[in-house]
């Protein structure tokens, strides 16, 4: 599945990247496609995800330590599901 991953942001842009960078290889493991990560805005950060296992993922980011570990980084994660539509004809 395809996710866009809105993070509203409790850090600066940079810091939480840097986090986030850390857990690149706790990622592969539910993501196997392209992942394209920028700033959106002061307090926002977006993550398309291609490729994605969902329930290995929620297993992920609903353990005790990924919730500590990102509570200095992030207030909140919103998911959509993203799908490529044809072009109108």
């Amino acid at each position: 599945m395809d996710l866009l991953i809105r993070v509203s942001l409790n850090s600066s842009f940079a810091e939480w990247k840097a986090k986030f960078d850390e857990d690149a290889e706790e990622r592969q493991k539910f993501m196997s496609g392209e992942v394209l990560v920028s700033q959106a805005d002061e307090e926002t950060a977006l993550v398309v995800a291609y490729g994605v296992d969902v329930p290995a993922m929620a297993e992920f980011m609903g353990t005790p330590d990924f919730a500590e570990g990102t509570a200095d980084f992030v207030k909140s994660h919103t998911i959509y599901n993203i799908a490529e539509l044809e072009p109108p004809s």
